[in-house]
């Protein structure tokens, strides 16, 4: 009865952990300052992407100011 409880638990969490979608929030900045914030959702089937700051693309300049794209 342990076993099947066991292989049953296992396939629940398998399960659970491919069926959803992430949504990430993404921010713009230009020169430190947020311009848009939006959310991005992460399908399966884009293969590229695996994680949210994958999309990340900002530089900081030498005043600390962020230029670019942040994901979250």
């Amino acid at each position: 009865m342990k076993k099947l409880l066991v292989v049953l638990a296992a396939a629940g969490l398998l399960f659970a952990m491919s069926s959803c979608d992430k949504t990430c929030t993404c921010k713009s900045f230009v020169g430190g300052n947020v311009i848009t914030e939006s959310e991005v959702e992460l399908d399966k089937e884009n293969t590229n992407i695996k994680k949210c700051s994958d999309m990340n693309t900002y530089v900081t300049d030498n005043n600390g100011n962020k230029t670019g794209l942040e994901c979250k």
